[in-house]
């Protein structure tokens, strides 16, 4: 066992040596000890969770069927995975839910007379759902979670919009979401509103994507069946913990995340790029530096379109070179009418709706707009043209032109004119952005529209950046050391910590587990690990050497100790990389595990 002195990490030669002058073995199974766990309680009641997940932050689609202006029932079907992927496996007490406003909009204020929200475990998977309601269920209706009158309330109207309907649960339901088993809420309203008036509510609209589905009957609570629909509300339930839970948390961040992607996200009717142009450039990091200027040449198409229509991407475009990119090159691309261009992997149609949805389509894009851009299809005029530059053999152009976006309200409805020059340099080909206009209020997604590179595969998110603001520069991918706990710390079990992301040059790394944690971080800035955060408290309880990469495990055995329900402990690891900084460390994220029976 190394153990290491009160205060911030020591030095990296400080810990070598210690592990030297011990004769240190790899440690296969460490015991947490009743005696030195007796540490601080962890309460994680009264917490609230979203999904779909990926609309935890961003906005999705939006649908008007769920709360209507007349009665309804609504089957809502989410993977379980929502909630795993969410730190939340553990069994729960849901005991709210509330509902997302559509962006942007502002709520009408109604009381509906009588409403009941029902929860149970799914009998069906949520990408299969039945279109006979009771199909759907694993057991008959029973009981109402909640039976009343539920009265709108008021947001402010942002993208993505505040929860405009909030209902606390008469009868909480239990819930355990790492038994794999999808969560189904039925929403039955028996009568219209007061006024008689309809909210449009915030909802997910890719199915698989984004792990979520919904059954729905406009018009009536009391048909046995209804329409499969893909756009499920997003739902925020709040929950507790079910009393003697194992729970694990992350907590923090590991060092160091660079992204070789790059964009800026647009809120609806918000983009600032219209007579401008963003040019890609290759830089020394592996990565784009983008740069806007003003102005835009749209060379004008003189091919016929590609008979784009709504949703689609084109057949294989063969390109006259070969165009290099981050990460790859490429002969050929394929076209999305929703605006992007495939440049490798597996290419369907997106309107993207968020940056992480973006990033994690099975395809490497350049995206000048993507959102849900109404190509005109055979008509084949407001369409998206594809051709050699007459001009400039080394240019390839793509065009949207006088494309509307899906649903725009507009009066005349706005189009959007842009291109995509491919520009070939041999090996340092860059890419423009011509933007001699550009509209984004499509219906679907609360008109977001996205606009830069995205490696795809689901690639590290850098953030929206502000792409007229000046340069922004992307890098090649490097993903942060990372920690994570295979199962929940329940006494009498084993847990086992996997470490990943191990650089190949690291030497070794060390599992660090602690009886107290630092919330917020301590900077290693201080000792040269610049960037990287302590989250634990030493002296550690215990440590482990791990030899190899880029993954290495350590296995914490948890006594069948009932004074341990509702202690806690806190793990870290750190790698040793002499290239990573002048500290020679890299660390991961942090894991708070609250032990329990269950």
């Amino acid at each position: 066992m190394i153990r290491m002195v009160a205060g911030p990490f020591p030095s990296r030669v400080s810990l070598i040596r210690r592990s030297l002058s011990t004769h240190l073995v790899p440690m296969h199974k460490l015991v947490v000890s009743a005696a030195v766990m007796a540490v601080n309680i962890v309460a994680l009641d009264a917490q609230q969770i979203t999904v779909p997940a990926v609309f935890a932050n961003t906005e999705g689609g939006s649908t008007v069927n769920v709360w209507r202006a007349s009665a309804n029932r609504v089957q809502c079907l989410y993977d379980s995975t929502n909630f795993t992927s969410q730190n939340t496996g553990q069994p729960i007490l849901i005991n709210r839910v509330q509902f997302r406003l559509a962006g942007g909009l502002a709520t009408a204020i109604v009381t509906y007379p009588s409403v009941e929200i029902h929860l149970q475990n799914a009998a069906v998977d949520f990408v299969a759902p039945s279109a006979t309601f009771a199909a759907n269920r694993s057991a008959p209706l029973g009981t109402p979670n909640f039976s009343g009158p539920v009265t709108t309330l008021a947001v402010t109207s942002t993208t993505p919009n505040e929860y405009f309907i909030n209902i606390p649960l008469t009868t909480p339901f239990a819930f355990t979401p790492e038994a794999g088993v999808d969560l189904l809420m039925e929403i039955v309203v028996t009568a219209a509103p007061t006024p008689l008036l309809g909210n449009t509510t915030s909802t997910g609209f890719l199915g698989a994507a984004h792990l979520c589905n919904s059954v729905r009957s406009p018009g009536s609570s009391v048909a046995p069946t209804g329409t499969i629909s893909l756009f499920c509300p997003v739902a925020r339930f709040g929950y507790t913990n079910a009393a003697g839970a194992a729970v694990n948390a992350n907590y923090g961040a590991g060092c160091y995340d660079r992204a070789v992607s790059l964009y800026e996200q647009f809120a609806s009717g918000a983009n600032d790029l219209a007579g401008r142009t963003v040019t890609l450039t290759p830089n020394v990091q592996g990565g784009y530096t983008s740069a806007t200027t003003l102005g835009a040449t749209v060379v004008a198409p003189t091919v016929a379109g590609l008979a784009l229509g709504d949703d689609v991407v084109s057949a294989v475009q063969a390109l006259p070179f070969s165009f290099q990119f981050p990460g790859g090159s490429t002969t050929s691309i394929v076209i999305d009418s929703n605006g992007s261009i495939g440049l490798s992997g597996t290419v369907s149609s997106s309107t993207g709706g968020s940056g992480s949805a973006m990033l994690g389509l099975p395809s490497t894009r350049l995206v000048p707009s993507m959102q849900d851009l109404v190509p005109d299809g055979a008509i084949n005029n407001a369409n998206v043209f594809a051709q050699l530059d007459p001009s400039n053999p080394n240019v390839y152009l793509v065009t949207w032109r006088n494309v509307p976006c899906f649903g725009s309200s507009g009066a005349p409805v706005p189009t959007s004119t842009f291109q995509v020059a491919l520009i070939n340099n041999g090996t340092n080909d860059r890419v423009e952005f011509r933007f001699q206009s550009l509209a984004n209020d499509s219906s679907s997604g609360g008109g977001v529209a996205l606009t830069g590179f995205s490696r795809g595969s689901s690639a590290y998110d850098p953030g929206s950046s502000d792409l007229t603001a000046g340069p922004v520069s992307s890098r090649t991918e490097v993903q942060s050391l990372k920690l994570a706990a295979g199962s929940r710390p329940v006494i009498n079990q084993s847990i086992t910590f996997t470490t990943s992301r191990i650089p190949p040059t690291a030497a070794f790394s060390i599992y660090v587990l602690s009886a107290g944690q630092i919330p917020a971080g301590l900077d290693l800035g201080i000792i040269g690990a610049l960037g990287c955060n302590a989250y634990v408290t030493l002296p550690e309880v215990l440590s482990n050497l791990q030899l190899g990469g880029p993954t290495a495990a350590s296995v914490i055995a948890i006594p069948n100790s009932p004074p341990l329900v509702g202690q806690s402990f806190f793990s870290q690891a750190i790698a040793f990389d002499a290239a990573a900084n002048a500290a020679g460390i890299i660390v991961s994220n942090a894991v708070s595990s609250l032990m329990g029976s269950l």
